[in-house]
């Protein structure tokens, strides 16, 4: 590094040396602080060209002062610069080692194929060390002050994870502006500074001064203006060109003094008049901006010829394609903060009005910009158009799993919507209290519920009434919130549906929550309200989801679809397809798989990225559900890295919930163990519920009747999708502890679904054929007519939908079932069976069932060979190993023992009556 920069030698030794650590072993952090205009793009500037002359690959980002720049914007550009500056082996390397992390930080992913930050931030570290593996990398991130917190977190994730890799993260900042109380990134950038080498430049002493103003105004200053520009600017080397350009002008320096920004002012005053107010209108626009925007806002205007104007006084840069920005920020804020409040206002609404007269002009203004300036317009845009812009550009960010920002349009539209009928301001409350409450803020959630209910009260709209109580139900809140949200359940079916008070009818909240979208999806027919009908199919779907309304859900999901296609909202359209699948499998229909394939096509076909996270999601359950379980993970792995579980920190347990799924079908109980733990740090609603299934499966009896025992599902909306699940596991410990209540209860409960297949959490598991289960109890109460009926419909039912671990569950229990009826030819029949269905089960994975098989078959082996003792199954007792514990079942009474030496060998023993067994 040489240098022509002034006043910075020891800056620039330190960024020297770690440029050279960086190129040579391993690189690390630096940051360059300081006011605006000190230096710091300087200095990290030529700190690249000396990183390019040692070989090292320079990638580099700058931040953007707006509320409504896209998330990780200077990330984006980095990963853009790596892919133009790499070479086709390294960006090879890149890809492979982040997977589809790139493409989606570049919003190029297409593929189809969705929590969380960590994975993205996961994804361009290790995208960044692949390419260090081959050359030294240095990444400069610039005005670090303007970045979003996503952004900021990265950096702190990539800084600490490549300490020891050949990369080098430099960043640059205004310390005088972040350090303040105030400013929302200074709990952001403390443990950054901690972390990193830090360079702070100060003003330049008063020689450096007048070499910097000779080399700007090529004519040397006298010594008192050096003295007087040192004093007034601090030595600020921005702050002096700026004066110097001033003063060569002929200006009068002292307009250096109130600031910048006066310099900056007299600076532009002397352009032609055309090119200052062309400048104005791009300032309104931000710091960067497209001609074509620009033009259609300043119609009948040289736009071409004066930007070409702009870009020649180096106010403006010109990026090619349309593109330009301004050359430093503070240009741009002199030019915007020389406008009246009103002409403010007044240029926002235009942009607006430009953007409405030419849609096309939409490829080049991101929907946040566009709220932005239907915000800051005021009152010269219309309140409900100005919250329509602010309502796209939330669920633009919805769509990009970009919650926080969607809650912030949301906030934004809200309190535009003040001039709008309370009935928009009521459900554009709702809605963004619904983001609130999955994103975990349950306090926020309910202010702004409370909010649209005081809205809906204040109206004669039973409607609106009925909506918010339906939404307060779905939340799921317990306690006195909960109390108020079943009482308004009540009050707005006596409203809108009438009838008798619900506690003399006898009629539950959940019968009455049903009955009203039942009504509010007819009235919404009626009135051709297409917004009201959708929100009343999808709460309708929630509130009657359960075994046995998988036929009404199929009917409900047709008609989503046609709403959405109306409304031409395609994500929901994507929601509704996925659903379809899920019903039309609950009905045990193989046509499910043509629906799957069609919801995987339509993601593959493009959409925001949260339809791609449904697509890889709904990819893995599939996969696992037809016993391709590497599949599965990889799926849920690439699912995890590309978004993960995001801010959505109701739905954080979500993957861990598929993870287990798929774990518990291949019998891996060390694992299981291990995730359980899991589950209950990430908010999972009901770990006891997945416990005890697990328990159950390893043979832990006990565990899995306490387990059992301690479940709650409550009575909210949401605990009704875990359910049927719930139903499994009453199934599965009935029949295992022969508990004649729980027998009797399960059975009632399944029985009436029979040929339908377990289905819970809207599709997330799928826990086999209801026959299956049934056919369970009927083993253990050894109905065996109807035990080998049952599991013989549940494997066709299993073939028939491509789902192969449930088949070859289905033909376990079925072989088993055989064996122990010792029936003639059952024997035989039952050990081909099983033998077959170890083949299979150790094919794909299934190592329980393969274990359950080769203890049937020791046992036997123990016999002589004989599938029972002589004179076939006791008629008074059992004596049988299930896992780690014995069932001992005599007289009606029932015990669980765990296993040991000695119950085995009595094992032996009952079972070879009148037989000399040898000790040993």
């Amino acid at each position: 590094m040489t240098s022509a920069l002034l006043g910075r030698a020891h800056p620039e030794a330190v960024l020297r040396a770690e440029i050279r650590r960086a190129t040579d072993s391993h690189g690390g952090l630096v940051l360059v602080t300081g006011e605006a205009g000190i230096g710091k793009t300087t200095l990290v500037t030529a700190g690249a060209e000396e990183a390019r002359r040692r070989g090292a690959l320079v990638l580099g980002g700058s931040c953007w002062d707006s509320d409504s720049a896209p998330g990780y914007w200077p990330w984006v550009q980095v990963v853009r610069a790596l892919r133009r500056g790499a070479s086709g082996g390294e960006w090879a390397a890149a890809q492979d080692a982040a997977g589809a992390g790139l493409a989606i930080l570049l919003g190029e992913f297409a593929g189809g194929e969705p929590g969380d930050a960590f994975r993205l931030y996961d994804a361009v570290t290790t995208a960044l060390v692949a390419v260090s593996q081959q050359r030294p990398v240095v990444v400069i991130l610039d005005d670090l002050h303007w970045a979003d917190v996503a952004s900021l977190k990265l950096l702190e994730f990539a800084a600490q994870h490549t300490w020891f890799e050949r990369l080098l993260l430099m960043g640059t900042y205004r310390d005088v502006e972040v350090e303040s109380a105030e400013h929302p990134l200074r709990p952001l950038m403390t443990p950054l500074v901690a972390k990193a080498t830090t360079v702070t430049l100060t003003g330049l002493e008063p020689a450096e001064v007048a070499t910097l103003m000779r080399r700007t105004a090529g004519r040397q200053p006298d010594a008192e203006l050096v003295a007087e520009v040192h004093r007034r600017t601090g030595g600020n080397p921005f702050f002096v060109e700026q004066t110097a350009r001033l003063w060569s002008a002929g200006g009068p320096v002292n307009a250096v003094a109130p600031g910048v920004r006066d310099a900056l002012q007299r600076r532009l005053s002397q352009l032609p008049r055309p090119v200052f107010e062309l400048l104005t209108g791009a300032a309104v626009l931000g710091r960067e901006f497209h001609g074509t925007v620009l033009a259609a806002t300043a119609p009948d205007v040289a736009v071409d010829r004066l930007l070409d104007r702009a870009v020649a006084a180096r106010l403006v840069a010109d990026h090619g394609e349309g593109g330009f920005s301004f050359t430093h920020d503070l240009v741009r804020e002199a030019l915007y903060d020389s406008l009246p409040d009103a002409d403010v206002r007044r240029r926002h609404a235009a942009v607006v009005r430009a953007l409405d007269a030419a849609p096309t002009l939409a490829e080049w203004v991101h929907p946040a910009e566009v709220a932005r300036h239907a915000y800051l317009a005021g009152a010269e845009v219309e309140p409900t158009h100005a919250v329509e812009r602010m309502l796209a550009a939330a669920a633009d960010a919805a769509g990009r799993m970009a919650f926080e920002e969607s809650i912030g349009h949301n906030r934004r539209a809200l309190e535009r919507a003040a001039g709008c009928p309370p009935r928009k301001q009521a459900v554009i409350a709702l809605s963004l209290g619904h983001q609130l409450h999955h994103a975990g803020s349950a306090d926020d959630a309910w202010q702004a519920f409370t909010h649209a209910l005081g809205l809906a009260r204040g109206t004669d709209d039973p409607d609106l009434l009925t909506r918010v109580a339906l939404t307060l139900y779905q939340t799921g809140f317990r306690g006195d919130r909960g109390q108020l949200a079943a009482e308004l359940i009540a009050e707005a079916h006596r409203t809108v549906v009438g009838g008798a008070q619900p506690h003399r009818a006898g009629r539950s909240v959940d019968r009455l929550a049903t009955e009203l979208t039942t009504r509010l999806a007819m009235l919404a027919r009626d009135g051709d309200d297409d917004e009201a009908l959708s929100f009343s199919l999808w709460a309708l779907h929630d509130v009657s989801w359960g075994l046995g309304s998988a036929a009404e859900r199929l009917a409900l999901m047709d008609e989503l679809i046609a709403v959405a296609r109306r409304t031409g909202e395609s994500e929901k359209e994507h929601f509704a397809t996925s659903l379809r699948w899920v019903a039309l499998l609950e009905l045990g229909d193989p046509a499910y798989l043509d629906q799957f394939h069609a919801f995987v096509a339509m993601t593959a076909a493009g959409g925001p990225p949260r339809s791609a996270f449904s697509g890889l999601l709904d990819r893995s359950i599939v996969a696992g559900l037809c016993g391709r379980f590497p599949e599965a993970q990889a799926l849920l792995d690439e699912a995890q890295v590309t978004f993960g579980g995001h801010d959505h920190a109701a739905f954080a347990f979500m993957d861990h919930q598929l993870r287990w799924a798929w774990l518990q079908l291949q019998g891996r109980f060390e694992e299981l163990h291990e995730l359980q733990e899991v589950l209950v740090a990430s908010g999972h609603p009901y770990p006891q519920l997945l416990a005890g299934i697990s328990a159950v499966q390893r043979g832990d009896i006990e565990a899995a009747r306490d387990l059992l025992a301690q479940l709650d599902l409550g009575d909210d909306p949401f605990a009704r999708s875990f359910t049927p699940l719930a139903l499994r596991l009453q199934a599965q410990v009935g029949a295992a502890t022969r508990d004649r209540d729980l027998c009797t209860r399960a059975r009632a409960a399944l029985a009436p679904y029979r040929g339908q297949w377990v289905v819970s959490l809207y599709g997330c598991d799928i826990s086999g054929p209801v026959d299956l289960w049934v056919a369970v109890i009927d083993s253990a109460e050894r109905r065996w007519a109807e035990a080998i009926a049952g599991f013989t419909r549940a494997y066709r039912s299993a073939d028939r939908l491509q789902a192969r671990p449930w088949s070859i569950e289905a033909r376990a229990h079925l072989g088993r079932t055989l064996r122990e009826r010792a029936a003639e030819g059952d024997a035989a029949e039952a050990a081909a069976l099983l033998e077959r269905v170890r083949a299979e089960a150790t094919e794909i994975g299934m190592r329980h069932v393969v274990d359950r098989v080769d203890e049937l078959a020791a046992g036997d082996a123990r016999r002589g060979g004989r599938a029972q003792p002589p004179g076939g199954p006791p008629a008074a007792g059992t004596f049988r190993r299930a896992g780690a514990v014995w069932l001992v079942e005599f007289g009606g009474r029932t015990a669980h023992v765990p296993d040991a030496k000695g119950l085995r060998d009595l094992h032996v023993l009952l079972g070879r009556p009148g037989t000399d067994v040898a000790a040993g």
